[in-house]
């Protein structure tokens, strides 16, 4: 598994649900660690995008299959051997998007 993958795995709590989760979590943590750090995918109440919620088209490369956001204000801690499935993995500009809003919901801005 590698930083900016799309995983299928449900959270926790009131996101409890299977969904599309991009993983966030450094690479170098990856290999050693039982929990994978990731942002939950929504397809079914989008907002337009905003400063926390960046929009992904459906590509073959993501393995999404409907216009969706990345919520980067829902990071989850999520034990690696539930992870169901890797769908694809988002490109570059995405990613550096996903960054960039990590950086202000995170206070490292």
């Amino acid at each position: 598994m590698r930083r900016g993958d799309i995983v299928l795995v449900a959270a926790k709590g009131d996101y409890g649900k299977v969904r599309p989760n991009v993983v966030v979590q450094s690479e170098l943590l990856n290999p050693t660690h039982g929990s994978v750090l990731v942002c939950l995918i929504e397809s079914s109440f989008l907002t337009g995008g905003s400063n926390f919620r960046i929009p992904v088209a459906p590509t073959a490369g993501n393995g999404l299959d409907r216009p969706s956001e990345v919520m980067v204000d829902k990071v989850a801690a999520i034990r690696a051997d539930r992870i169901r499935l890797v769908v694809g993995c988002l490109d570059g500009d995405t990613m550096a998007s996903i960054d960039r809003a990590l950086l202000i919901v995170l206070g490292l801005a």
